[in-house]
């Protein structure tokens, strides 16, 4: 880094992390951005309501072009560190280091912007800021809505903390490296009647325990063993009173695996069993699923380049053993362009950074900051040698 200090990258990332902002709100955040944009005389454009993208032209009218993402947006969990810069919103917290890939890829933005400036440049640079990674898939919803097509774009590039690893390490791994994560909802109508007049009735909460447990076979008796399927269901309720046959009982949960083959016949199966239970009992069962993310598959090329720049910049390198079961909308970015994901590792026990993503003590050392914009600067440099 040659402009910005660790000192800068502390700053702003204290700032995010005391006022998070959920999905698709994360107006402020946005408004941020723009204030240290607008410092350092960087221009932008606006997509959706509060993502930014900035395009840093190379100088030989090229159109192809590398694209960074940095998620913005924050969850739905109350704060328990006790640290002065602890989150200022009740409720809302950066759980999962979103206020670290932005404070990485702002100070990255900068250092580029500089290195196009005094350096001969043969690729663009795109720089996106995305709302709603963690809740509606706002990947997704930003290709849609701006306009990427007068770019070749090679590669898409994006970085996430990751408390598993050692701090200052870059982890990831060819081909899977994050899975697909699918949403089902399941609606059981019954009839109601007193419990003296049991058999009148049609017990939808019978109906869901069924259903309940022939959903913890269908990974078993329809996927190949082999395959990595989580079939989980999440919440279950149903009834009205405790002298009453239940009417109406409830479900939801989620489905990840890496193979859309999998997840097609997982799919069929839960309905094939919605069928048959309602042949069985007389219920009437309504199966929604909600269009989640695709899994995170690291393409080859990305990953070989990401392998040589994290070399050529001394960075420590980890190899990831197996891919995670989270979901993560990045994998949007393959309509785009062949990508990588990969981690940064922010574990430190001796500091007490362990605590896991999603947690209300996650938390770590800015220090490791520093890194990340090591690492995409020397992805940019990688981009624009001759």
């Amino acid at each position: 880094m040659k402009i910005i200090t660790e000192e800068n990258l502390k700053t702003w990332r204290r700032h995010l992390h005391q006022n998070p902002e959920l999905s698709l709100k994360e107006y402020k955040t946005k408004e941020f951005l723009i204030s240290v944009l607008d410092e350092y005389g960087i221009g932008y454009k606006e997509t959706l309501e509060t993502g930014l993208v900035i395009i840093l032209n190379a100088n030989n009218e090229t159109k192809d072009t590398v694209l960074y993402r940095a998620d913005i947006d924050a969850l739905p969990i109350q704060e328990e560190n006790n640290i002065d810069f602890k989150s200022q919103t009740d409720g809302v917290m950066h759980a999962c280091g979103h206020d670290g890939h932005t404070t990485m890829l702002l100070g990255s933005v900068i250092e580029a912007a500089d290195y196009y400036k005094n350096n001969d440049t043969y690729v663009n640079s795109i720089f996106v800021f995305q709302p709603a990674e963690e809740t509606f898939g706002g990947g997704n919803l930003l290709i849609d809505d701006f306009d990427f097509t007068p770019f070749n774009i090679l590669a898409s590039y994006a970085l996430h903390m990751n408390p598993d690893y050692p701090e200052n390490n870059i982890v990831s791994k060819p081909n899977e490296i994050m899975a697909s994560a699918n949403e089902y909802r399941i609606y059981i109508k019954g009839k109601a009647a007193h419990v003296g007049l049991k058999n009148t009735g049609i017990d939808a909460l019978n109906v869901a325990t069924m259903f309940f447990q022939e959903m913890l076979k269908l990974n078993a008796l329809h996927t190949k063993a082999r395959n990595t399927n989580i079939i989980h269901i999440g919440k279950m309720y149903g009834g009205d009173a405790m002298n009453v046959v239940a009417e109406n009982a409830y479900m939801e949960g989620t489905i990840r695996t890496y193979s859309m083959h999998d997840l097609a016949i997982i799919k069929k199966a839960i309905l094939d069993t919605k069928k048959g239970l309602e042949y069985l009992t007389g219920a009437e069962i309504r199966v929604e699923f909600a269009e989640g993310y695709p899994a995170v598959i690291n393409d080859s090329n990305p990953y070989e380049v990401m392998r040589e720049v994290v070399s050529n910049k001394e960075i420590s390198y980890i190899e990831l053993e197996e891919a995670y079961l989270y979901g993560e909308d990045f994998s949007f970015f393959s309509r785009l362009s062949p990508i990588n994901y990969s981690f940064l590792g922010l574990r430190n026990e001796e500091k007490d950074f362990v605590s896991g993503l999603h947690t209300p003590t996650f938390n770590f050392d800015e220090k490791i900051l520093a890194t990340g914009v090591k690492y995409y600067l020397g992805l940019i440099e990688y981009y624009n040698k001759k």
